[in-house]
């Protein structure tokens, strides 16, 4: 019966593709051997009506610097599954031994797997004994120059299978010696397998340790068992966490809510788990783009692993699941907003930008979600229910500079100004002016902005009317008019406004200022297709006792000066950035004033 057989593969090239292209890192033969382990027991308990899950166990033993072995009391193989699952490369393991059926319970595939040890030995020893005929025990040797051996072991063994590897590798590279360590092999265990429904016990030096634990992935049952979890796996002291259970059985697990913001584009970490098995840290491909405040730890028995075995495959199921995820998602928000609005509040406050992409994307949570989204306004800040419970018109700008510019005005008048300039904020004040009800949720216009500047006074008056003749000359330059206007505060002098067009001639000047000869055609061209319609208007406040000054100031030269300088301070108190001739006038305006 001895007799050398060689794979049907390249085993060379096929190691080669193993170490430096399929797998992330050597760590991953523990996982590969305890997949193989757990399978053949999962195959047992199917097939033999006489063994429980009661009798079900992996053992590993190490033997310091030398040798690890790993064993189960699984189905075991005959040598015609033998030739079959390790010596046929790729031949799986999620096929029944009985009848080629593909059964569930089974992680991986034997071949690749076994193989995966290659890249820290050049032996492997499998000894083995089917329970279909428990009086035979075989011994399977297979080298890394490709060739295997069978023989018939003369000393009977229990029903299973071991699997030896030495320490023997000839190019070894740095940490192999590693591995061959009980610390490290239980290390590993416990970041691959901890949540394997088997028990997995590590022998050393007489003592027997039993490595993972049952985790019962329910926040409901017990939240602080929960909590105390994500802290040891996920690193963080979460603020809350909640149950994962999707409704079609593709997955289970526990969600957690981070205690501070993130980017949506932040690596999170996550832990997910195919058939309690370690698959993979990132769950980009599982979670909705959106929830990147949420970490999980996630098992899951019908998801398809790619080939590697360290990421989720993108199929049909995988959408769905992603689909579930995000729905459950968004039913912890709704059972917050019932029993919790403390919490949720809390949530959406430290991810504002997180929640507002929820809502710009639409997901079906604009009207859960909207209410408790955070607004800066004139008023302070407010939340959508506040300003959905404003009762009166509510503006709203979508330039972050007009608000800055704008809000003291309407802190004095008690207005409503609503700065939606940021990220997501147009969209999502839209949607709040859509189910508004008490409050009229307006876009500030030009026309609003002229409106609640009062006349003044002094129009008609000669002096008035001579600085605001001088004020239209020497801003034409700036494509800017003069206005004479009386507006609160008393403190500002002047008020810069631009329309929307004006502000994109103004931001294409800027450009040209810096560009080169290849874009400035480029950058004309943009400027003759804004067309007419630009406005910009610079209003002096009659009831600002500087102006009043200059009304009654005769030196024109003088006047001429204050104008520019005016000007200029208008563009720096609404954030504008200068082009390079208001900061050089600017400059020069002030040091004329001094020589006066």
């Amino acid at each position: 019966m001895d007799k050398d057989y060689k794979f049907k593969v390249n085993l060379g090239g096929m190691i080669d593709i193993l170490s430096n292209h399929l797998y992330s890192s050597s760590d991953v033969f523990v996982r590969e051997l305890l997949q193989n382990g757990t399978d053949a027991i999962s195959a047992r308990l199917n097939a033999d009506e006489g063994f429980t899950q009661a009798d079900a166990k992996v053992e590993i033993e190490v033997e310091p610097g030398k040798r690890i072995v790993f064993r189960d009391n699984g189905t075991g193989l005959d040598e015609g599954e033998i030739h079959e699952f390790l010596s046929v490369i790729g031949q799986s393991s999620k096929y029944d031994i009985e009848n080629g059926q593909e059964n569930g319970d089974y992680i991986g595939r034997f071949g690749i797997g076994l193989l995966s040890c290659f890249m820290v030995t050049d032996h492997i020893c499998v000894r083995t004994c089917s329970y279909k005929n428990p009086s035979v025990t075989l011994e399977w040797k297979g080298m890394a120059d490709g060739t295997y051996t069978i023989t018939q072991c003369e000393q009977s063994v229990a029903v299973g299978t071991e699997i030896i590897i030495e320490n023997n590798k000839t190019d070894k590279t740095e940490g192999i010696d590693d591995y061959y360590n009980s610390d490290n092999i239980s290390n590993l265990v416990y970041y691959y397998g901890l949540f394997l429904k088997y028990p997995v016990y590590i022998l050393s030096e007489g003592e027997k340790t039993r490595l993972n634990l049952k985790f019962d992935f329910d926040a409901h049952k017990d939240k602080e068992l929960c909590m105390t979890m994500g802290k040891t796996f996920l690193g963080e002291n979460f603020l809350d966490c909640f149950t994962l259970r999707s409704p079609s059985g593709l997955f289970s697990g526990i969600a957690y809510v981070l205690p501070y913001p993130v980017s949506a584009s932040a690596h999170n970490m996550h832990r997910i788990y195919l058939k309690n098995m370690l698959l993979t840290e990132s769950g980009e491909r599982l979670l909705p783009d959106w929830a990147f405040f949420i970490r999980c730890i996630i098992n899951t028995d019908k998801l398809s692993p790619t080939s590697s075995r360290e990421d989720l495959y993108e199929n049909d199921s995988l959408e769905l699941a992603r689909k579930e995820l995000g729905e459950i998602i968004a039913d912890y928000f709704e059972d917050l907003d019932l029993n919790n609005k403390e919490l949720l509040y809390k949530i959406v406050s430290i991810h504002n930008l997180s929640v507002k992409s929820v809502i710009a994307s639409g997901d079906d949570l604009d009207e859960l979600l909207l209410p408790y989204i955070i607004f800066h306004t004139s008023m302070g800040d407010m939340t959508g229910k506040d300003i959905l419970d404003f009762g009166s018109t509510a503006f709203y700008t979508i330039d972050e500079n007009q608000f800055r510019q704008l809000a003291p005005l309407y802190i004095q008048r008690n207005e409503l100004l609503i700065n939606a300039g940021y990220v997501y904020e147009s969209a999502i004040i839209a949607k709040l002016a859509d189910v508004s009800r008490k409050t009229d949720i307006v876009r500030l216009t030009d026309a609003d902005i002229d409106f609640m500047l009062d006349d003044s006074e002094l129009d008609g008056d000669p002096c008035a009317d001579k600085l605001i003749r001088l004020a239209s000359k020497i801003l034409r330059k700036y494509d800017c008019k003069a206005s004479l206007k009386e507006f609160r505060p008393f403190e500002i002098p002047t008020l810069y406004t631009i329309n929307e067009k004006a502000y994109q001639a103004r931001q294409i000047r800027r450009s040209k200022q810096n560009a080169n000869n290849v874009f400035m055609g480029m950058l004309d061209s943009f400027e003759n297709n804004i067309g007419s319609g630009a406005v910009a208007c610079l209003y002096f406040n009659t009831n600002n006792i500087l102006i009043r000054k200059l009304i009654d100031c005769d030196d024109e030269e003088k006047l001429s000066c204050y104008i520019e300088v005016l000007y200029v301070q208008a563009l720096l108190s609404g954030h504008f950035p200068l082009l390079n001739n208001e900061m050089k006038v600017l400059n020069e305006n002030l040091y004329k004033l001094m020589m006066f």
